[in-house]
């Protein structure tokens, strides 16, 4: 029981500090089969939840608890021997402290999930091994690779430096202005980026998206149109609301986090949102959500509200580094794969609709994922050179 215990601390720390490697992946699938393991680890991976037990162990409210560790395991350096003693934490404490322990144990630099997710070590590393793959173009109509820019300054914006930083373009704070030139940031597949605009709002791409802003700040308004998926986090200001356009629905906000998911191939818009307040335009229809709630809307016009904070924390686990997948199709499935290994799909056969759990790092293998696909749908897949061919 204590190295169970300890063995899912160790898997549900490795997953939100995005260091879960392709057997820890396949490994923490097997154990999420079971459905109260699935609950606990839904539980478990709860960052409010998590920073409150560290908390407590900060302020020393766990004296006696540890005290019971320390005499079964007198180490003189907690940091000796840490797998023992976690192990024995497992057998006085609940699971949840043993993983709050983990990060109260930690180097302070280790709590923070990391945000760059790593290349992907496979057989098609050389298609995407660098995560700074993007396209930047001007107004002006020029176009550039950025991963072929070294760091610093690479353009201006009205007269100011704009900057590379590793997978970073920074706008810099521009005037106000009636007069706005459109310039467009587009990763491709395996890419990934991030991106702050004039007015201080910061953007996370993911893989095959593109993202249309202005490169100075409206004096009214602040806009910017989406293809595929995305995480802002927008700068608050009341008196220039912030607009995020998607084909078939607009977003408008003050100044919040979430993310919208919009890709043409998945039929399927979702926006998550993580804190604040938005408002949702569909025609003439209008929603709003607060945090913690997730609107989609589907092919057949219709838009749904779920108030379910998991699916949220969910929802942006791709800018952490890994792959979540809850009640998705296995089209839906194959479509990200697809998007971030730079793969192509051929399809023989029908493919049913039944849904999928699962959660994988983004450096897992594609044989991994796949093999554990095959294992829980029965349906054959095989890797030729850069396609995937499925079989019923």
């Amino acid at each position: 029981m204590a190295t169970t215990h300890y063995r899912m601390a160790e898997l549900v720390h490795k997953h939100m500090t995005g260091s879960l490697s392709g057997p820890d992946s396949i490994e923490l699938n097997q154990i999420l089969t079971d459905p109260a393991k699935r609950k606990l680890f839904e539980e478990l991976t709860d960052w409010h939840q998590t920073r409150a037990q560290v908390k407590i162990m900060s302020e020393g409210k766990t004296r006696v608890s540890w005290r019971q560790i320390e005499a079964a395991y007198p180490f003189h350096n907690k940091w000796y021997g840490l797998k023992k003693y976690l192990a024995a934490a497992a057998v006085i404490l609940p699971v949840a402290g043993v993983v709050a322990w983990y990060f109260y144990a930690k180097p302070a630099q280790e709590v923070i999930p990391t945000v760059a997710p790593g290349p992907a070590q496979t057989q098609f590393a050389s298609y995407h091994a660098k995560s700074q793959k993007a396209v930047w173009k001007r107004a002006a109509g020029l176009a550039v690779f950025l991963d072929e820019l070294k760091n610093g300054v690479i353009g201006y914006a009205d007269g100011e430096p704009v900057i590379k930083n590793d997978s970073e373009l920074v706008y810099p704070a521009a005037r106000r202005s009636n007069t706005l030139l459109t310039d467009t940031l587009q990763t491709l597949r395996g890419g990934y980026y991030r991106l702050q605009l004039p007015d201080g709002s910061k953007v996370v791409l993911n893989s095959a998206s593109t993202v249309l802003f202005a490169s100075t700040s409206g004096s009214s308004e602040r806009r910017v149109s989406v293809i595929g998926e995305a995480y802002f986090e927008v700068v608050k200001d009341r008196t220039r609301p912030f607009y995020v356009r998607v084909p078939g629905l607009e977003i408008e906000v003050t100044g919040t986090k979430f993310n919208i998911e919009a890709y043409e191939e998945d039929n399927i818009i979702r926006t998550s949102l993580v804190e604040g307040h938005v408002k949702l335009k569909v025609g003439k229809q209008v929603t709003y959500l607060k945090a913690g709630e997730q609107a989609v809307f589907t092919a057949s016009k219709q838009l749904e509200v779920k108030t379910d904070a998991t699916l949220v924390k969910d929802a942006i686990g791709w800018k952490d580094g890994s792959f979540v997948f809850k009640d998705n199709t296995l089209k839906e499935i194959i479509n990200e794969l697809c998007r971030w290994y730079n793969l192509e799909v051929q399809y023989k056969g029908e493919i049913p609709e039944n849904t999928y759990y699962g959660i994988f790092s983004r450096s897992s293998t594609i044989e991994s994922i796949l093999d554990y696909l095959q294992k829980q749908t029965g349906i054959g897949f095989l890797v030729d050179g850069k396609r995937i061919i499925i079989q019923p």
